[in-house]
Formats: C-alpha cells, structure tokens, sequence
C-alpha cells in the first residue's frame, strides 16, 4: 500500500513538473524572440547570414509580414504584376542603384520605401510636401494627353521610348520626338536609365511596369502613372521592417 501510495506521489510530482515547464515555454520563448529582433535592429545582412538562428528569425518575420501585407499586390513569391514592381530582379525603381559600397546602403533604401511608402498621402494635410507625406518616396508619371501634347506627339514619343531600349523603330519619330523628350529627362535621365532619387525607372532595358506594347506605353504617356504603396512605419515594427528589407535584399543577390 505504501509503495503504491509512493508511486502516485512521484506520478503526481512529475505532472507538476510538466505543468511548470509548459506554463514557462512560451515566457522562455518569448525572451528569446526578443533577443534576435535586438540582434537583428543591430545586424547587418552579412551578419544576420552567417547566423543561422537570426536568420531563420528574420526569414519567419519577413515571410508572416508578406502573407499578411506584401501578397495582395506584390504576390506570395514577390514578383509582382501589372503596375506593381517585381522586388526581386533588382530592378530597382527607388534609391538603390547597384553601386553601393555595403549591403547596408541598399538595406536602409528598402527600408526608407516601406517605411514611409510611395505617394503616401495618409497624413495630417498640415505636415504634406507637394500633397504627399514628409519621407514617402514620391514622383509623378504626368498624364501628357491632359497637357497639350496630341496624339501624334504622343505616338513619337512612343517609338523614342522604344528607341531607347534598343528597339528597330521609325527614325524620323524618333528626330521628331527629340524636341520633347526634354520634359522627360528629370525623371528619366538625358539617356533614359532613370534617376533613383526621384523614382524614374529606367527606359533603356526590357523590364516593363505596365506593359511592352505600343498601346500600352502609348497609354502610359497619355493618361500619366501614379502607384500607390502604402507606409507601414505605424503597422510593422521596426524587427519587422528591416527584416522586410533584409529578406528583400537577400532574394535579388540569391541568398
């Protein structure tokens, strides 16, 4: 009788066990949680690379975000659609230009770009700049049709845009379009290889944001461009963010 009584005693004291074990798991793991998003405020990505804890940290953070977030426009695998970029063929429309010194330089563009978004006007009307909030990446495709320029314009226009990248057009559009091409080069630059500060995709390679056909680049100069992202500085958390761009940044080099 003894003995029995023993046996469930120890029974018993082994149920307490567990129960105190699995009731200070998710407190454990939450610690821990909290100490790779530090590491990981404080990483750069080669260094979030070469740990493989942080970087499935920053991988699961990053992946979460996109199913919730990114998705809906940019895809599951990120490689986006009509009128929403392809993050991940480093064809970069803001900011980063492919010569920088560090991953870093890269990394806090991407950042700047989710955190403050694109043409983001969901702000106070006092604190906007050109209609727009304080750091959202902002730029305007203008609507030419609206601003006087006919559709013969418009059609030249068209075959310098594909002229510039490459393409067996019709020269003498071409010549007549060089008198207007000036009110592209801004955005554009002189050679049409786009200038990052301001948004200006570049012109001279095969990538295409709303379509490669006559009429589509036809109705892009026509009635103007201008894509909305949303900021998600006060949706994401700042681990979130950077674990955004640093996952972003590892998809275009491969990693």
């Amino acid at each position: 009788m003894l003995n029995l009584h023993l046996s469930f005693l120890r029974l018993r004291l082994i149920q307490v066990f567990c129960l105190i074990v699995v009731s200070f798991f998710p407190l454990a793991v939450q610690a821990q949680n909290e100490e790779l998003a530090q590491q990981l405020l404080l990483a750069s990505p080669q260094v979030i690379r070469a740990d493989a804890d942080l970087l499935s940290y920053t991988n699961g953070l990053a992946e979460a975000a996109i199913d919730e977030h990114c998705a809906a426009c940019h895809g599951a695998d990120l490689t986006g659609d009509v009128g929403v970029p392809n993050l991940v063929d480093y064809e970069w429309i803001w900011g980063v230009t492919g010569f920088e010194m560090t991953e870093v330089e890269p990394m806090l563009e991407i950042m700047q770009t989710i955190l403050y978004g694109v043409r983001n006007e969901n702000c106070d009307d006092a604190i906007k700049t050109y209609g727009a909030c304080p750091d959202t990446r902002y730029s305007e495709m203008p609507a030419y049709g609206q601003l006087g320029m006919d559709e013969d314009m418009l059609n030249n226009l068209v075959d310098y845009v594909f002229y510039l990248s490459g393409e067996d057009v019709n020269p003498f559009a071409v010549e007549a379009a060089e008198s207007i091409w000036p009110v592209c080069v801004e955005c554009h630059g002189t050679d049409g290889s786009g200038f990052k500060p301001f948004g200006g995709p570049d012109l001279t390679d095969d990538v295409w944001l709303f379509g490669s056909t006559g009429q589509e680049v036809f109705d892009v100069l026509q009635n103007g461009r201008m894509g909305v992202c949303p900021a998600w500085a006060d949706v994401l958390d700042a681990a979130t963010i950077k674990a955004l761009a640093v996952y972003i940044l590892n998809r275009v080099n491969g990693f």
